[in-house]
Protein backbone atom coordinates (compact mmCIF):
# COMPACT_ATOMS: atom_id res chain seq x y z
CA UNK A 1 0.00 0.00 0.00
CA UNK A 2 1.58 3.65 -0.95
CA UNK A 3 2.16 5.71 2.03
CA UNK A 4 0.10 9.27 1.80
CA UNK A 5 1.05 12.16 3.97
CA UNK A 6 -2.81 14.87 3.61
CA UNK A 7 -1.51 18.41 4.67
CA UNK A 8 -1.62 19.64 8.49
CA UNK A 9 -2.21 16.26 10.04
CA UNK A 10 0.17 13.64 11.68
CA UNK A 11 0.86 10.60 9.87
CA UNK A 12 1.88 7.36 11.07
CA UNK A 13 4.16 4.82 9.04
CA UNK A 14 5.86 7.29 6.71
CA UNK A 15 9.05 4.92 5.30
CA UNK A 16 12.31 6.53 6.21
CA UNK A 17 13.02 5.86 2.63
CA UNK A 18 10.68 8.79 1.79
CA UNK A 19 12.77 11.47 4.19
CA UNK A 20 15.51 13.46 2.53
CA UNK A 21 17.24 16.06 4.41
CA UNK A 22 17.22 19.78 4.39
CA UNK A 23 20.08 21.08 2.82
CA UNK A 24 19.04 24.57 4.10
CA UNK A 25 18.86 23.73 7.94
CA UNK A 26 19.53 27.06 10.03
CA UNK A 27 21.17 24.68 12.65
CA UNK A 28 23.58 24.30 10.35
CA UNK A 29 24.09 28.03 9.73
CA UNK A 30 27.26 28.65 12.19
CA UNK A 31 29.76 30.33 9.85
CA UNK A 32 31.75 27.55 8.99
CA UNK A 33 32.59 26.84 5.42
CA UNK A 34 30.18 24.05 4.66
CA UNK A 35 29.47 21.30 1.44
CA UNK A 36 26.25 20.08 1.87
CA UNK A 37 26.18 17.98 -1.37
CA UNK A 38 25.35 14.56 -0.25
CA UNK A 39 23.86 12.96 3.27
CA UNK A 40 27.49 12.06 4.59
CA UNK A 41 28.14 15.67 4.55
CA UNK A 42 24.97 16.77 6.01
CA UNK A 43 25.41 14.49 9.03
CA UNK A 44 29.10 15.52 9.28
CA UNK A 45 27.86 19.12 9.38
CA UNK A 46 24.90 18.15 12.04
CA UNK A 47 27.59 16.47 14.56
CA UNK A 48 29.54 19.45 14.49
CA UNK A 49 26.23 21.49 15.73
CA UNK A 50 24.33 18.72 17.82
CA UNK A 51 24.66 16.25 20.32
CA UNK A 52 23.93 12.88 17.54
CA UNK A 53 25.90 10.50 19.45
CA UNK A 54 23.00 10.82 22.80
CA UNK A 55 20.28 10.33 20.64
CA UNK A 56 21.49 7.62 18.87
CA UNK A 57 22.76 5.84 22.58
CA UNK A 58 19.13 6.36 23.63
CA UNK A 59 17.40 5.19 20.13
CA UNK A 60 19.55 1.60 20.14
CA UNK A 61 18.84 1.12 24.07
CA UNK A 62 15.06 2.31 24.19
CA UNK A 63 13.93 1.88 20.58
CA UNK A 64 12.88 4.84 18.52
CA UNK A 65 10.07 6.54 20.37
CA UNK A 66 7.74 7.69 18.14
CA UNK A 67 6.21 10.65 20.01
CA UNK A 68 6.73 13.98 18.11
CA UNK A 69 6.20 14.02 14.07
CA UNK A 70 8.76 15.11 11.78
CA UNK A 71 7.83 18.30 10.16
CA UNK A 72 8.06 17.77 6.44
CA UNK A 73 7.33 19.50 2.91
CA UNK A 74 6.60 17.77 -0.56
CA UNK A 75 5.00 18.53 -3.93
CA UNK A 76 3.20 15.21 -3.48
CA UNK A 77 1.25 13.41 -0.73
CA UNK A 78 3.24 10.32 -1.63
CA UNK A 79 6.38 11.64 -1.22
CA UNK A 80 9.22 12.28 -1.21
CA UNK A 81 9.55 14.65 1.64
CA UNK A 82 11.94 17.08 2.91
CA UNK A 83 12.24 17.17 6.36
CA UNK A 84 12.24 20.95 8.22
CA UNK A 85 12.01 20.05 11.64
CA UNK A 86 13.86 16.20 12.96
CA UNK A 87 16.77 16.48 10.98
CA UNK A 88 19.01 15.55 13.87
CA UNK A 89 16.41 12.55 14.38
CA UNK A 90 16.68 11.48 10.55
CA UNK A 91 20.46 11.64 10.86
CA UNK A 92 20.60 9.49 14.08
CA UNK A 93 18.00 6.80 12.34
CA UNK A 94 19.53 6.92 8.91
CA UNK A 95 23.59 5.98 10.83
CA UNK A 96 21.45 3.36 12.52
CA UNK A 97 20.55 1.65 9.62
CA UNK A 98 23.27 1.89 7.10
CA UNK A 99 26.61 1.09 8.90
CA UNK A 100 28.67 2.20 5.75
CA UNK A 101 27.43 5.92 6.37
CA UNK A 102 28.35 5.30 9.90
CA UNK A 103 31.68 4.30 9.50
CA UNK A 104 31.75 7.52 6.41
CA UNK A 105 30.77 9.49 9.45
CA UNK A 106 33.29 8.18 11.16
CA UNK A 107 30.65 8.22 13.96
CA UNK A 108 30.59 4.85 16.62
CA UNK A 109 26.85 3.27 16.75
CA UNK A 110 26.17 0.72 19.89
CA UNK A 111 25.27 -2.65 19.09
CA UNK A 112 21.44 -2.96 16.93
CA UNK A 113 19.32 -5.49 17.94
CA UNK A 114 16.44 -5.96 15.01
CA UNK A 115 13.94 -4.98 17.21
CA UNK A 116 15.75 -1.29 17.58
CA UNK A 117 16.17 -1.43 13.39
CA UNK A 118 12.57 -2.34 13.29
CA UNK A 119 11.46 0.87 15.33
CA UNK A 120 12.57 2.72 12.86
CA UNK A 121 11.77 1.49 9.79
CA UNK A 122 8.53 4.14 9.76
CA UNK A 123 8.33 7.88 11.60
CA UNK A 124 5.16 9.92 11.94
CA UNK A 125 4.91 12.94 10.01
CA UNK A 126 3.08 16.10 9.59
CA UNK A 127 3.36 17.75 5.99
CA UNK A 128 2.91 21.25 5.52
CA UNK A 129 2.41 23.45 2.64
CA UNK A 130 5.02 26.00 2.88
CA UNK A 131 7.79 27.08 4.97
CA UNK A 132 5.91 29.37 6.22
CA UNK A 133 3.54 27.06 7.99
CA UNK A 134 6.16 25.60 10.19
CA UNK A 135 8.06 28.92 11.12
CA UNK A 136 6.53 29.90 14.30
CA UNK A 137 6.61 26.06 15.67
CA UNK A 138 10.35 25.52 14.54
CA UNK A 139 11.24 28.79 15.55
CA UNK A 140 10.14 28.49 19.07
CA UNK A 141 11.39 24.89 19.52
CA UNK A 142 15.10 26.27 18.73
CA UNK A 143 15.24 29.64 19.76
CA UNK A 144 13.56 29.80 23.28
CA UNK A 145 12.79 25.82 23.36
CA UNK A 146 14.51 22.95 24.39
CA UNK A 147 17.18 22.74 21.49
CA UNK A 148 18.49 26.24 21.41
CA UNK A 149 20.42 27.15 17.84
CA UNK A 150 23.61 29.06 17.94
CA UNK A 151 22.99 32.94 17.77
CA UNK A 152 23.79 33.25 14.05
CA UNK A 153 21.36 30.38 12.93
CA UNK A 154 18.92 31.86 15.22
CA UNK A 155 19.18 35.25 12.92
CA UNK A 156 19.09 33.48 10.09
CA UNK A 157 16.39 32.17 10.94
CA UNK A 158 14.08 35.02 12.20
CA UNK A 159 15.49 37.33 9.41
CA UNK A 160 14.51 34.68 6.29
CA UNK A 161 11.15 34.81 8.37
CA UNK A 162 11.01 38.78 8.27
CA UNK A 163 12.07 39.32 4.44
CA UNK A 164 9.35 36.81 3.19
CA UNK A 165 6.52 38.47 5.57
CA UNK A 166 7.53 41.97 5.35
CA UNK A 167 5.48 42.85 2.26
CA UNK A 168 2.45 41.32 3.74
CA UNK A 169 2.58 43.36 6.41
CA UNK A 170 4.74 40.93 9.03
CA UNK A 171 6.42 43.28 11.69
CA UNK A 172 9.74 42.24 13.96
CA UNK A 173 6.79 42.41 17.03
CA UNK A 174 4.80 39.89 14.65
CA UNK A 175 7.44 37.49 14.90
CA UNK A 176 8.63 38.07 18.90
CA UNK A 177 5.26 37.45 19.29
CA UNK A 178 5.10 34.24 17.71
CA UNK A 179 8.51 32.96 19.30
CA UNK A 180 7.55 34.06 22.30
CA UNK A 181 10.68 36.42 22.87
CA UNK A 182 12.02 39.38 23.93
CA UNK A 183 11.00 42.06 20.67
CA UNK A 184 14.68 44.09 20.95
CA UNK A 185 16.66 40.67 20.77
CA UNK A 186 14.41 39.47 17.31
CA UNK A 187 15.02 43.05 16.61
CA UNK A 188 19.09 43.26 17.18
CA UNK A 189 19.32 40.15 15.02
CA UNK A 190 17.06 40.87 12.28
CA UNK A 191 19.44 44.18 12.09
CA UNK A 192 23.14 42.34 12.54
CA UNK A 193 22.11 39.57 9.80
CA UNK A 194 20.88 42.26 7.33
CA UNK A 195 23.85 44.54 7.77
CA UNK A 196 26.12 40.94 7.89
CA UNK A 197 24.56 40.43 4.18
CA UNK A 198 25.27 43.49 2.91
CA UNK A 199 28.66 43.56 3.98
CA UNK A 200 29.01 40.27 2.43
CA UNK A 201 27.87 42.12 -0.95
CA UNK A 202 30.57 44.49 -0.04
CA UNK A 203 33.31 41.89 -0.46
CA UNK A 204 33.54 40.44 2.87
CA UNK A 205 32.95 36.94 3.31
CA UNK A 206 32.19 35.45 6.72
CA UNK A 207 34.47 31.63 5.47
CA UNK A 208 37.45 34.32 5.34
CA UNK A 209 37.04 35.69 8.83
CA UNK A 210 40.57 34.81 10.63
CA UNK A 211 39.64 32.26 13.87
CA UNK A 212 38.48 28.74 12.82
CA UNK A 213 35.44 27.73 14.03
CA UNK A 214 31.59 29.12 14.41
CA UNK A 215 31.18 32.87 13.42
CA UNK A 216 31.13 34.95 16.09
CA UNK A 217 27.51 36.45 15.07
CA UNK A 218 26.96 38.54 18.46
CA UNK A 219 30.19 40.41 18.61
CA UNK A 220 28.41 42.27 15.43
CA UNK A 221 24.81 42.66 16.79
CA UNK A 222 26.22 43.50 20.05
CA UNK A 223 28.73 46.50 18.56
CA UNK A 224 25.70 47.51 15.88
CA UNK A 225 23.45 48.07 19.29
CA UNK A 226 26.40 50.55 20.68
CA UNK A 227 26.12 54.38 19.59
CA UNK A 228 29.45 54.77 18.71
CA UNK A 229 29.92 51.84 16.09
CA UNK A 230 26.05 53.33 14.61
CA UNK A 231 27.58 56.88 14.86
CA UNK A 232 30.96 55.45 12.90
CA UNK A 233 28.46 53.56 10.15
CA UNK A 234 26.16 56.17 10.08
CA UNK A 235 23.44 54.75 11.04
CA UNK A 236 20.44 56.76 12.53
CA UNK A 237 18.50 56.93 15.86
CA UNK A 238 15.80 54.25 15.29
CA UNK A 239 17.57 52.43 12.57
CA UNK A 240 16.61 49.02 13.95
CA UNK A 241 13.25 49.40 14.44
CA UNK A 242 12.52 48.54 10.57
CA UNK A 243 15.59 48.10 8.70
CA UNK A 244 16.25 47.67 5.48
CA UNK A 245 18.37 45.07 3.41
CA UNK A 246 21.03 47.75 2.87
CA UNK A 247 20.85 49.69 6.13
CA UNK A 248 24.50 51.18 6.55
CA UNK A 249 24.94 54.17 4.01
CA UNK A 250 26.35 53.02 0.46
CA UNK A 251 28.98 56.43 1.66
CA UNK A 252 29.49 54.51 4.18
CA UNK A 253 30.54 51.14 2.59
CA UNK A 254 33.79 51.46 3.64
CA UNK A 255 33.48 52.21 7.19
CA UNK A 256 31.64 48.97 7.29
CA UNK A 257 34.35 46.85 5.49
CA UNK A 258 36.71 48.27 8.16
CA UNK A 259 34.71 47.01 10.96
CA UNK A 260 34.07 43.63 10.16
CA UNK A 261 37.91 43.36 9.80
CA UNK A 262 38.66 44.79 13.32
CA UNK A 263 35.91 42.51 14.36
CA UNK A 264 36.56 38.83 12.14
CA UNK A 265 40.13 39.40 10.97
CA UNK A 266 40.84 37.98 7.35
CA UNK A 267 42.37 34.66 6.74
CA UNK A 268 43.51 35.65 3.42
CA UNK A 269 45.30 39.34 4.41
CA UNK A 270 46.91 37.00 7.50
CA UNK A 271 44.74 39.93 9.54
CA UNK A 272 44.14 38.98 13.38
CA UNK A 273 40.65 41.02 14.48
CA UNK A 274 40.94 43.36 17.30
CA UNK A 275 38.58 41.89 18.84
CA UNK A 276 39.91 38.82 21.32
CA UNK A 277 36.88 38.94 23.43
CA UNK A 278 33.51 41.00 23.44
CA UNK A 279 33.98 42.26 27.02
CA UNK A 280 36.36 44.68 26.96
CA UNK A 281 38.06 44.63 23.82
CA UNK A 282 33.95 45.41 21.77
CA UNK A 283 33.62 48.71 24.13
CA UNK A 284 37.18 49.76 24.03
CA UNK A 285 37.11 49.35 20.41
CA UNK A 286 34.08 51.42 19.93
CA UNK A 287 36.17 54.14 22.24
CA UNK A 288 38.76 53.89 19.74
CA UNK A 289 36.10 54.88 17.02
CA UNK A 290 35.71 58.17 18.39
CA UNK A 291 39.13 59.29 18.64
CA UNK A 292 40.52 60.62 15.48
CA UNK A 293 44.30 59.86 16.61
CA UNK A 294 42.70 56.65 18.17
CA UNK A 295 41.18 55.68 14.72
CA UNK A 296 44.08 56.74 12.82
CA UNK A 297 46.27 53.99 14.81
CA UNK A 298 44.49 50.95 13.80
CA UNK A 299 43.88 52.08 10.49
CA UNK A 300 47.61 52.03 10.20
CA UNK A 301 47.69 48.74 11.77
CA UNK A 302 48.42 49.11 15.42
CA UNK A 303 46.87 47.35 17.76
CA UNK A 304 43.89 47.87 20.15
CA UNK A 305 46.68 48.56 22.89
CA UNK A 306 48.64 51.40 21.13
CA UNK A 307 44.86 52.83 19.81
CA UNK A 308 43.68 53.00 23.75
CA UNK A 309 46.71 54.61 24.31
CA UNK A 310 45.42 57.83 22.61
CA UNK A 311 41.76 57.25 24.16
CA UNK A 312 42.64 56.09 28.27
CA UNK A 313 44.21 58.12 30.54
CA UNK A 314 47.74 56.73 31.38
CA UNK A 315 46.63 56.14 35.09
CA UNK A 316 43.91 53.57 33.67
CA UNK A 317 45.69 52.13 31.70
CA UNK A 318 49.07 51.52 34.27
CA UNK A 319 45.99 50.50 36.32
CA UNK A 320 44.51 47.81 34.42
CA UNK A 321 47.76 46.59 33.33
CA UNK A 322 49.05 45.53 36.71
CA UNK A 323 45.51 44.14 38.08
CA UNK A 324 46.06 41.64 35.07
CA UNK A 325 49.64 40.89 35.68
CA UNK A 326 49.13 40.11 39.16
CA UNK A 327 46.55 37.78 38.41
CA UNK A 328 48.58 36.01 35.98
CA UNK A 329 51.52 36.01 38.23
CA UNK A 330 49.29 35.22 41.11
CA UNK A 331 48.28 31.91 38.50
CA UNK A 332 51.41 31.15 37.62
CA UNK A 333 53.05 30.68 41.39
CA UNK A 334 50.27 28.19 42.13
CA UNK A 335 50.78 26.08 39.27
CA UNK A 336 54.72 26.60 39.59
CA UNK A 337 53.76 24.63 43.54
CA UNK A 338 52.42 21.74 41.42
CA UNK A 339 54.72 21.37 39.19
CA UNK A 340 57.43 18.62 39.14
CA UNK A 341 59.88 19.14 36.65
CA UNK A 342 62.32 22.15 36.33
CA UNK A 343 62.87 24.14 33.01
CA UNK A 344 65.33 26.28 32.62
CA UNK A 345 63.64 28.75 30.21
CA UNK A 346 60.89 29.02 32.18
CA UNK A 347 63.21 29.81 35.36
CA UNK A 348 64.56 32.40 33.07
CA UNK A 349 61.18 33.88 32.29
CA UNK A 350 60.64 34.19 36.03
CA UNK A 351 63.87 35.74 36.76
CA UNK A 352 62.83 38.49 34.32
CA UNK A 353 59.72 39.09 35.96
CA UNK A 354 61.06 39.57 39.23
CA UNK A 355 63.25 42.35 37.61
CA UNK A 356 60.45 44.09 36.09
CA UNK A 357 58.77 44.14 39.37
CA UNK A 358 61.45 45.26 41.14
CA UNK A 359 61.89 48.44 38.49
CA UNK A 360 58.01 49.16 38.43
CA UNK A 361 58.14 48.93 42.43
CA UNK A 362 61.03 51.44 42.11
CA UNK A 363 59.16 53.50 39.71
CA UNK A 364 56.03 53.51 41.83
CA UNK A 365 58.41 54.79 44.87
CA UNK A 366 59.34 57.29 43.16
CA UNK A 367 55.49 58.48 41.91
CA UNK A 368 54.48 58.21 45.57
CA UNK A 369 57.54 60.19 47.21
CA UNK A 370 57.20 62.94 44.49
CA UNK A 371 53.44 63.10 45.41
CA UNK A 372 54.22 63.37 48.86
CA UNK A 373 56.74 66.39 48.26
CA UNK A 374 54.63 67.89 46.26
CA UNK A 375 51.07 67.54 48.71
CA UNK A 376 54.08 68.74 51.09
CA UNK A 377 54.87 72.02 49.41
CA UNK A 378 50.89 72.68 49.17
CA UNK A 379 50.42 72.38 52.57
Amino acid sequence: MTFKAPLRQSTPGCPVELLRFDDQNPRLEDGRDRTLRNDAEIIRSLKEVAALGELINSICANRYLDIEPLIVIGDSESGPFTVLEGNRRLASIKLIRDPALAADCKIAIPEVTEEVRTSTDTVTVYRVGSVDEARAFIGFKHINGPHRWESFAKAKFVTNWYKAGRQGGLSIDDIARELGDDNKTIRNMIAGMLTLEQAERNGFSVQDKYARGRFGFSHLYTALSRGEYQDFLGLKKGWAQNPTDNPVPSTNNENLNEVMLWLYGSKSRDKAPLIRSQNPDLADLGDVLKNRVALATIRSGGSLAQALAEVKPVNTLLADAMVDANAKIREAVGLAGRADVHDESLFNIAKQIYTQARSLVTLMSVLAQSEGKTSGEDD
